[in-house]
């Protein structure tokens, strides 16, 4: 008896006989593959599956390249058992997250604090922590969540020494301005 394996939800199952499928609701698209298929195909080409496909939203015709001079196999290679679906490639050794409840939260990138001190403290400083703080989003789209958190810090440390260092400038410059001023009054009561 041919048994038929089929993919659900990007998972693999089966194998499956004939009257398992037909209690499945299969649809035209769903992906199946059985011992003679050289590779999976949608179950609206395989023949013996046809009376068991439930409606679904009308497919849209098929379109093949057309094969100027290309190869022609006529023997198609035997399985003995269904080939694997791979259902995403896997990339690196990041941990992987199926799910976006299961993924780590946005670190904060303080785009708010980077533009205020830019424009009230240090420019150096600021435009350093902007570069900073738009590298937390691009790596954390990227999946690089332990680079988004340490550019996430590196924006706060720049951002707390640019502020420091401008504070610091500004007191400096009312020290002087105001003993400039006093040293200024002192000569004119002195000479005037």
């Amino acid at each position: 008896m041919k048994q038929y394996y089929i993919i659900r939800n990007d998972q693999q199952a089966g194998p499956y006989t004939i009257e398992e499928l037909s209690r499945l609701a299969l649809t035209p698209e769903t992906i199946v593959w059985t011992e003679g298929m050289a590779d999976w195909a949608p179950a609206r080409e395989v023949s013996e599956l046809q009376e068991l496909l439930t409606p679904s939203a009308p497919t849209p015709p098929s379109y093949n390249a057309p094969t100027y001079g290309a190869p022609q196999y006529n023997n198609a290679p035997q399985y003995n058992s269904a080939p694997q679906y791979n259902s995403a490639p896997q990339y690196g050794s990041a941990p992987q997250y199926n799910t976006p409840s299961e993924q780590p939260p946005v670190p904060p990138n303080y785009l708010v604090w980077c533009i205020l001190v830019t424009i009230f403290c240090c420019n150096i400083g600021g435009i350093i922590a902007l570069i900073f703080s738009a590298r937390v989003s691009s790596r954390y789209i990227a999946g690089d969540y332990e680079g988004a958190a340490y550019a996430s810090r590196q924006t706060r440390n720049w951002i707390i020494a640019t502020a420091c260092i401008g504070f610091v400038i500004m007191i400096a410059y009312f020290v002087w301005l105001f003993s400039y001023e006093s040293g200024l009054a002192a000569f004119s009561n002195r000479y005037y």
